[in-house]
């Protein structure tokens, strides 16, 4: 540890004590940035540098060793970081109360290159072109042009930021005061002799592009439009000329008298019940639809602050994104709750109608027989798929709770596990108990079919066969392999009482039956094997009892050579050990019963009065003639049984 810190030490000192020649000697030289960020070499070609960056002192903005991740620069704030040189700016921003978005947001470099540039100020582009990194252009693209969009944007505009809404480089009258006379005849005349400059000139006219010649706005109330300005104002000659002739709604009902009578129903839209028309509407021009104050959904999220979430979700309604929310809301009065066009429960069906065939269904879910939909789908937007309020399964799971909790077991099927319960269930109706979106048989095919047309019809299980699933399996979970509705063989002796009766009777057991493990041997839904097993009972046996293969010499038992282990061997259970069919002899004498020539030699008495065969020969393979064990008795080896046996 000592050893460590004096060794730190002395690096230390190297770097920061010891005097330049010998930092170069030791080789702590600084290598110079380019020689690495040979890319960079490229910007020194264009016609305006960055100061640093001409002087090549990266490390006015970069840190040699790095601090922050991202291009090891010494401020993560972008802002911060310009302003540790651009310190007359920082003076000037701060005396401002509107600044440029970009400003806000601490960014220099959507607008400026950090390096170098082709453009003063290092300006990523010319003229227009740079506010239209970020401004949209459609409101600059109109046939009549405003003359300063032509010149340029900072003809009104300040890039920085300003002491004006808009981020003006002056008060609006100010500005339109420079180019438009507001004192000559011209402008009177087309003003109606109304002193407008006491008013806003953009509550009219756009100061960008317009469709019309005279720059005004895209929605222009009727009154505006054929110059009848006494109509909703005093006349010139009164004191006050630009005040309304009547006050609120009362202006407006003046005119709009049909609308006045549609607007008294039950349910009224409170700027309408309080006469507050101005609040969503303006009376001279606006670029929206009926001379709304804000765009289609703006207008309504204004007040309506909770629903200004739809903006952020991925998912928007599509009646919202084509038409706002009037597609659905009436904006002024309806006799439907939430000033609907059509009551809750049938509003939805105006365009979903293919949903309200789903009604006339045999089974119905519970929110849609009641024409709940917002108790699954949110009305507006969301994050989910079909507008749903939360995930598929937590949606479900919020009602179906008890469910939830039955599922929660050891073995859960696929689709309960990834939580997608569509694949199975149809979420508003079905002509199926359950809401299965197939018939009960062919549920689990719509999956699982290829496992059907495997086999023969002949070689499947009958539960398999008939496509009764549900015999067997449990469709959500189980805490049993294969997600079983019960234990192994307590499923498979339902069908199979006389195995179980067997078992309980006989002394010895098969293993895999005793354990409960029907499918070691047998396929649950079926094979080409007689008896459902998985292969020929040879290779099925010798897969577990493989030791009774002593030798690779082969000299097999016929019986075990054509694979009929089950010609001595009961195959569940036995009252013999070994779980053999008979006792010794009497099991080999059912094939060896003939006292042949060879066969009477080779015991001296006759094969019936033999005792036991297994004294002498091995039931399955040996190497030795006759499946002989063996033996070291020398009268036996020598085939002289008169030796011992009279």
């Amino acid at each position: 540890m000592y050893k460590f810190i004096i060794i730190l030490f002395t690096f230390c000192f190297l770097c920061t004590c010891a005097s330049e020649p010998m930092v170069k000697r030791r080789g702590f030289e600084a290598k110079p940035c380019l020689d690495c960020h040979k890319k960079t070499l490229s910007d020194f070609q264009k016609k305006y540098i960055h100061s640093p960056m001409e002087k090549k002192d990266c490390e006015a903005c970069h840190l040699r060793h790095g601090k922050i991740a991202v291009l090891t620069l010494k401020e993560r704030d972008e802002k911060k970081l310009c302003f540790l040189c651009h310190k007359e700016l920082v003076t000037e921003i701060e005396k401002m109360p509107f600044l440029h978005t970009a400003i806000k947001q601490s960014k220099c470099l959507p607008c400026h290159y950090p390096h170098s540039s082709d453009n003063k100020a290092l300006q990523r582009n010319v003229g227009n072109e740079q506010c239209f990194i970020c401004h949209k252009q459609d409101t600059f693209n109109r046939p009549t042009l405003h003359k300063p969009v032509l010149e340029g944007c900072p003809t009104c505009h300040s890039a920085h930021g300003s002491n004006y809404k808009n981020n003006l480089i002056k008060a609006e009258l100010d500005i339109c005061q420079s180019c438009h006379n507001i004192s000559s005849n011209d402008f009177r005349k087309a003003h109606r002799q109304y002193p407008v400059e006491k008013g806003r000139c953009t509550e009219c006219h756009t100061p960008h592009s317009s469709t019309n010649d005279k720059l005004l706005r895209e929605s222009v109330h009727t009154p505006l439009k054929e110059g009848m300005c006494s109509s909703c104002h005093k006349p010139i000659t009164d004191p006050k000329p630009l005040e309304p002739v009547a006050q609120g709604s009362k202006l407006c009902y003046s005119c709009h008298i049909k609308e006045e009578k549609n607007f008294k129903q039950t349910h009224r839209h409170r700027p309408v019940d309080e006469g507050k028309c101005l609040e969503c509407h303006n009376p001279h021009a606006t670029d929206y639809p009926g001379a709304t104050f804000r765009d289609k959904i703006a207008l309504c999220t204004h007040c309506h602050e909770k629903k200004s979430d739809i903006m952020k979700q991925s998912k928007m309604h599509a009646p919202i994104k084509d038409k706002g929310c009037t597609s659905c809301h009436n904006p002024h009065a309806s006799e439907n709750l939430y000033y609907l066009e059509v009551s809750e429960k049938k509003i939805c069906f105006t365009c979903h109608d293919k949903t309200d065939k789903e009604t006339k269904e045999k089974y119905l879910h519970q929110p849609f027989v009641k024409l709940e939909c917002k108790k699954c789908h949110d009305s507006h937007g969301s994050n989910n798929p079909a507008l749903l309020k939360f995930s598929m399964a937590t949606l479900c799971y919020s009602c179906h709770k008890k469910e939830e909790k039955n599922f929660f077991k050891t073995y859960i099927h696929t689709p309960v596990n990834e939580r997608k319960c569509i694949s199975c269930h149809k979420p508003h109706s079905s002509s199926y108990r359950t809401l299965l979106n197939n018939p009960p048989e062919q549920i689990c095919m719509s999956c699982h079919g290829s496992m059907l047309n495997e086999l023969t019809e002949d070689k499947k299980h009958k539960p398999f066969r008939e496509k009764s699933c549900r015999i067997c399996h449990d469709p959500h979970a189980s805490d049993y392999v294969a997600s079983t509705v019960r234990t192994m063989p307590e499923l498979c002796h339902d069908c199979h009482k006389t195995v179980q009766n067997n078992i309980k009777e006989k002394e010895y057991i098969h293993l895999p039956v005793e354990e409960g493990k029907c499918t070691s041997c047998h396929s649950p839904h079926g094979t080409m094997i007689t008896n459902l097993l998985f292969n020929n009972p040879k290779e099925l046996c010798l897969s577990c009892h493989e030791r009774i293969v002593t030798t690779t010499v082969r000299k097999g038992h016929i019986t075990m050579e054509i694979g009929d282990c089950i010609s001595c061997h009961i195959p569940h259970s036995s009252d013999l050990k070994k779980l053999l069919n008979a006792k010794d002899p009497a099991l080999c004498i059912t094939c060896h019963s003939t006292d042949k020539d060879t066969m009477s030699k080779a015991h001296i008495k006759p094969l019936a009065k033999i005792n036991r065969c297994l004294s002498c020969h091995v039931p399955h393979v040996t190497e030795r003639p006759g499946l002989l064990k063996q033996m070291k008795h020398s009268p036996f080896a020598k085939g002289d049984c008169s030796y011992c046996h009279e």
